[in-house]
Parts: structure tokens; sequence; C-alpha cells
């Protein structure tokens, strides 16, 4: 496996467990943290999806 696609495939997984604790907050009112998850999540989908786009540029 090339290293940009380790790169991504720990950024989906990271994203999916923000996302999964994010629901869980979601289901016992916890809005505060909702709104983190959604915020630091879709921050580090964003970083990791532009890297991996940019990775022959960037290395």
């Amino acid at each position: 496996m090339e290293t940009r696609h380790a790169v991504l495939a720990l950024v989906a997984l990271v994203t999916l467990v923000m996302t999964i604790r994010g629901v869980i907050a979601g289901l016992s009112g916890d809005v505060g943290t909702v709104g983190r998850q959604v915020g630091v999540g879709g921050i580090l989908l964003a970083f990791g999806v532009a890297l991996y786009r940019n990775w022959d540029s960037i290395g």
C-alpha cells in the first residue's frame, strides 16, 4: 500500500470514529459534543482529502 493511500485510510478511520461519537452524543442529547465532532471531523476530512489529492506536488 502506498503511503498516500495509508494516510487516506487513516483519515477515513478517524473521521468514522468521530462520526460515531457524534451520533452517540446526539442520541444522548449532548449538542456541544455533536458540534465539536462535526467541526473537527469536517476539518480533518477536508485536510486529508486535500493532502491525498495534492500528494505529488507536496512531497
